[in-house]
């Protein structure tokens, strides 16, 4: 399993852009790649151009086949120049065992 975050500082001037183009790559890779677990893009409340994605992928295969796609490869020619700075993250879980249960309870309050 593969756990990022992705630590994104967007342009002001075009994060309405940037959220709307994220928002649309997450929910194609969600729903289009069986090797996809999760894309969460959320924004900083008291800084909203610093964005924070948890991608979580079943393994390296997943990603590198996500990075192909067509969805991703348009979401990151379309955003390249509204990201003023990327870091990618990588993240250990502690109890990766816990992880089915919490988007099993997430479904259900749904």
């Amino acid at each position: 399993m593969i756990v990022r975050i992705a630590e994104i500082q967007v342009d002001r001037s075009q994060l309405e852009e940037y959220l709307k183009q994220a928002r649309t790559v997450g929910a194609e890779s969600v729903s289009k790649e069986p090797g996809v677990i999760a894309i969460f893009p959320m924004v900083e409340k008291r800084n909203p151009e610093q964005i924070r994605i948890v991608e979580i992928y079943k393994n390296e295969e997943a990603y590198k086949a996500h990075l192909q796609t067509p969805h991703f490869l348009k979401y990151k020619t379309s955003t390249l120049s509204m990201v003023k700075k990327l870091d990618l993250v990588d993240m250990t879980p502690f109890d990766e065992q816990a992880m089915p249960l919490i988007f099993k309870k997430l479904s259900a309050h749904e």
